[in-house]
């Protein structure tokens, strides 16, 4: 338990400082450059070397030494009193909200399970095949959905899993949750300066636990917010390792520093290509996401910046979007060697441009047959879907513009006013183009039964939402508006709290630890069975599980809980109801043929539909008994089976 709490603190705090005394930053703004690069290092590893390890240890021991020798070259200033000013100056400038969320992060994830049916389809078996292949998991030899994303998120919490010593799913949520945090963290950097400033000229005990509670109050807003998020269809943000919401944290986090521009514009491109190569390998819609970022570099650099515009800047201006681009078409075209592309499902080989016209013009005439439908449903979504609490896209994006236009008339700086109203404008232009960038996705790289049955519009609606959201905070806090008006956070901590209390009460399981939410006895109807078979088969081994009424639910569990068997079956049999879209009603002979391909049969749950229809395929009818594994025995026309010991 220490170790996996310490190690990867100790890890955070090594890249963070090293970073920040390296380029002289705040801990605050280097800690989410610091772990994205070493994301980028552990993909480079996995590609050239087949071995993610190599980049972990590695970015650890080049962090090391680079630390090592920042120290020794400045060994005069680190004196005993200097050491122990840089350490308070750094906990001064991030250190301490760090530490905070960092605690927080692990308490509230004391034996947390995976739920969502995509942490088991995929997302977890991302990580799972990560850490135990210790290569990207496109190389898997197991069959698991998606295969061919791209592995940023992963990766991260790759590294935190394996730096804490092991694999558990509390640990996984814990990575994802202080990556993302890391990049909210730039929120605080303005508040972090207030309250050096006041404990550095006052002694008075009680003016700085005032301080200190004033910090604290802000960062319970930034934790808060996410849980406005935790509507129908909206993925949480402390308890899921889906990484759409983590993908709007990056997206928020790029435009941000964008548009904080400070003197150094190099720094500033060079962070950015680091920031933009994670947010594309984060997520494949995410490349579409690019181009509103380099519009915001664009326009603080060539159009709101004054001097001279060089060759050597137009320069590294390209070479910051070349990167992140090189990065994710050679992953791309690694990734092709190892999953071959089926075309079911989701794909976006459909998003192509000759599409466009064919999307945006007359459904009618499309050859799309579902596109009427898509279209009418999702302006429905846009207009009327519950979004943020009770409002719908279209209205958090305009209180989002209308939000940073406000700003604009309490800001005095003719610099900054200027910049709030652009922002505005942003918002407004980019909020249009990702409803539409979305409705050509659903259109194009989603089959039909995705586009129309499932329908999950608000859960990518909520990645660019709160993007959105932590933007117009963020600027908020940068600048000087928060100190002279609309600063009464104690009463928006109450508020906050009040209304997702009396609103949305059940918001608050994510940030309960286990114990309380009661996860693992929640998840009990899978573990048993997983158990069951762990106990009785070989990492080698294939079982066929039969579970009359499954929806896919409990099969796609024990496939993830016992990996890297190979699992298959279900619900075979005729449908259960009239709402039974899962069951397979396989005739004997298919049901044998399909066996003989297994090295063992789960009966999980049977009825007698099943037991008429089938158990004379086997030598012993008497055998098909709810609950017991048996090793398979092929005896030419029928199966055999044989007890397991």
């Amino acid at each position: 338990m220490l170790v996996r709490l310490l190690c990867p603190l100790a890890y955070s705090l090594i890249l963070g400082g090293v970073w920040s005394a390296c380029f002289k930053k705040k801990f605050s703004n280097s800690l989410a450059p610091a772990y994205m690069l070493h994301i980028l290092l552990v993909l480079i590893s996995g590609m050239l070397f087949k071995r993610l390890s190599y980049g972990i240890y590695g970015g650890l021991a080049i962090a090391g030494v680079i630390g090592a020798f920042l120290l020794i070259k400045n060994r005069k200033a680190f004196s005993r009193q200097g050491t122990y000013e840089y350490f308070k100056k750094m906990w001064n400038e991030g250190g301490f909200i760090f530490l905070t969320f960092y605690v927080f992060c692990f308490v509230i994830n004391f034996k947390k399970c995976f739920m969502d049916w995509d942490e088991f389809s995929h997302w977890g078996f991302f990580l799972k095949e990560s850490l135990r292949l210790d290569s990207l998991y496109c190389m898997s030899p197991i069959w698991f959905s998606h295969k061919d994303y791209v592995p940023a998120i992963t990766l991260f919490e790759t590294i935190w899993c394996r730096l804490s010593g092991r694999f558990t799913e509390p640990d996984a949520y814990r990575g994802i949750q202080i990556f993302m945090f890391s990049m909210l963290m730039p929120i605080f950097e303005r508040i972090s300066e207030h309250v050096a400033e006041k404990t550095e000229k006052c002694a008075d005990k009680v003016v700085l636990v005032k301080c200190r509670l004033f910090q604290l109050s802000v960062v319970l807003i930034v934790l808060l917010i996410p849980l406005l998020f935790d509507t129908k269809n909206g993925f949480c943000f402390y308890h899921s390792v889906y990484c759409d919401i983590a993908v709007g944290i990056v997206f928020y986090w790029c435009v941000f520093e964008a548009y904080k521009m400070r003197d150094d514009i190099c720094y500033m491109l060079f962070e950015l290509a680091v920031g933009m190569s994670v947010l594309v390998l984060a997520k494949m819609m995410a490349m579409a996401l690019m181009p509103l970022v380099v519009a915001v570099i664009f326009v603080q650099i060539f159009l709101l910046s004054k001097g001279k515009k060089s060759v050597k800047l137009w320069g590294l201006f390209s070479s910051s979007l070349i990167v992140p681009v090189a990065l994710w078409f050679l992953f791309n075209k690694f990734v092709d060697k190892y999953v071959g592309n089926t075309g079911g499902g989701q794909s976006y080989d459909g998003m192509k441009l000759s599409s466009l016209k064919e999307v945006f013009t007359s459904p009618e005439n499309s050859a799309i047959p579902y596109l009427i439908q898509v279209k009418n449903t999702y302006i429905d979504a846009l207009i009327h879907w519950d979004i943020l609490i009770h409002g719908s896209y279209v209205v958090v994006i305009l209180f989002a513009a209308i939000g940073f236009w406000v700003l604009a008339h309490f800001c005095d700086e003719e610099p900054g006013k200027k910049k709030m109203v652009l922002a505005g404008i942003w918002t407004l232009g980019a909020g249009v183009f990702y409803a539409l960038l979305m409705y050509f996705l659903y259109c194009t790289a989603f089959s039909e039964y995705e586009a129309v049955r499932l329908a999950s519009y608000e859960r990518y609606m909520n990645s660019f939402v709160i993007a959105v959201l932590f933007l117009l905070l963020a600027v908020y806090f940068d600048s000087g508006v928060w100190k002279r008006y609309l600063k009464e956070y104690y009463l928006l901590v109450i508020l906050l709290s009040a209304d997702l209390a009396f609103f949305n009460v059940d918001v608050f399981d994510q940030v309960l630890p286990g114990t309380i939410t009661h996860d693992e006895e929640e998840l009990s109807r899978y573990t048993i069975g997983a158990a069951a078979i762990l106990n009785d088969t070989g990492e080698d081994d294939s079982v066929y599980i039969i579970r009359r009424g499954d929806d896919g639910g409990f099969v796609c569990r024990q496939q993830y809980y016992c990996c890297p068997r190979t699992i298959g079956g279900g619900s075979v049999g005729p449908a259960v109801d009239e709402d039974d879209v899962w069951s397979r009603d396989l005739s004997a002979e298919e049901f044998v043929e399909t066996l003989k391909g297994y090295d063992y049969i789960y009966f999980s749950r049977l009825d007698e539909t099943f037991i008429g229809k089938y158990s004379g395929i086997f030598d012993d009818p008497a055998q098909v008994v709810e609950g017991n594994i048996y090793r398979i025995i092929d005896s030419g026309s029928k199966i055999g089976l044989e007890k397991t010991e």
